[in-house]
């Protein structure tokens, strides 16, 4: 059976719906970009961030220095600004500041922002020394072989428990020239083998992407593809993929549901409608029936013992290549991977 997985749903501050409140999900992301844009951060002091999501104290709640929404915005919040947010307002984990490189990105840029990610980190340990020495001020790791690697390791190792992995999210959208995915696959494969605490997979915890880090043995991951899906009247189905419900026009990605897929459809409608209470028929015209299902839907992937169902071979073949490689070193692995990031194989 697969390990236990943390589902972490990312979330706005007044999101509607909170299907925490009902479901089991084990934590909840905000975000420090929403902290800080019009100094929303001061009302949601000390505890009232959390009883203003109505987490319970089992509920982790995990907020993000929101550094791929600032460089998105060409913003630079620097550190003292997250700092003072991670100051004064309560969770459990907070994500260091990072500067995401691109996989498009020269390998200038690559070096530029990873020395950046990791001098905020060092500069965030010092001025939140506290939380740091409680494990709670979360490093991230990005795209690296080597030297790179091991200068991120030997900073993080010696004041974390918990890291997270970002930047993969462009290589899981196949941005990153051949074996896009497949590149970061190995980078989790090897960073699960050169660190031992947990690992957080940061904005890649949907439904086809969970069974893969269960596989990889990476502890929790976030998302918001609950809430974007809905918005987009689309739903997920496991072993189906993503479906239009809506009845809006399909402009792009998987068409509406087919007839020969009614019956599994049908099968997990049914049961959704049974636990979350909702009518089947308000998927069609209710965004927070959708957000709700979707979350419920994400929920049993990760709790399952399941491994991918989805109609993806591309995704079954990452599979079958995540539990090649965890009977490989970690020496295969990095050589692997560093094959394929400089294109000689």
């Amino acid at each position: 059976m697969s390990p236990a997985f943390k589902l972490i749903l990312g979330t706005p501050l007044n999101a509607v719906p909170k299907p925490w409140l009902t479901l089991p999900v084990p934590g909840v992301m905000v975000n420090a970009y929403e902290l800080l844009r019009n100094g929303k951060y001061h009302s949601l002091r000390g505890e009232r961030l959390r009883r203003h999501l109505g987490l319970s104290d089992e509920q982790e709640l995990w907020i993000d220095s929101g550094g791929y929404q600032f460089l998105k915005r060409g913003i630079d919040p620097g550190v003292d600004k997250i700092a003072k947010v991670y100051r004064e307002v309560s969770a459990d984990y907070y994500i260091s500041l990072d500067y995401p490189p691109s996989p498009r990105d020269s390998e200038h840029e690559k070096r530029t922002k990873l020395a950046r990610t990791i001098e905020a980190f060092t500069r965030l340990r010092s001025l939140l020394r506290g939380l740091a020495s409680e494990g709670r001020l979360v490093p991230v790791f990005h795209m690296a072989t080597n030297s790179s690697l091991r200068l991120q390791l030997h900073v993080y190792s010696s004041f974390a428990p918990i890291a997270a992995v970002g930047g993969l999210v462009p290589y899981f959208m196949q941005l990153a020239g051949r074996g896009s995915r497949a590149k970061a696959v190995l980078f989790l494969a090897l960073l699960r083998k050169l660190w031992d605490g947990r690992l957080h997979a940061l904005g890649l915890a949907s439904t086809s992407i969970i069974p893969l880090l269960k596989a990889l043995g990476i502890e929790s991951g976030d998302t918001q593809t609950w809430r974007h899906k809905a918005a987009y009247g689309k739903i997920v189905v496991p072993g189906l993929g993503e479906r239009h419900v809506s009845g809006r026009r399909v402009k792009f990605g998987p068409a509406k549901i087919r007839r020969e897929e009614e019956e599994v459809f049908n099968q997990f409608i049914s049961a959704a409608a049974a636990k979350l209470r909702f009518s089947p028929a308000s998927l069609r015209a209710d965004f927070k029936a959708r957000a709700l299902f979707n979350a419920w839907v994400l929920l049993l992937v990760a709790t399952d013992g399941h491994a991918y169902r989805g109609p993806s071979r591309a995704f079954a073949r990452l599979h079958e290549l995540a539990r090649r490689l965890a009977e490989s070193t970690a020496e295969a692995v990095e050589e692997k991977l560093e094959r394929l990031l400089t294109g000689s194989m």
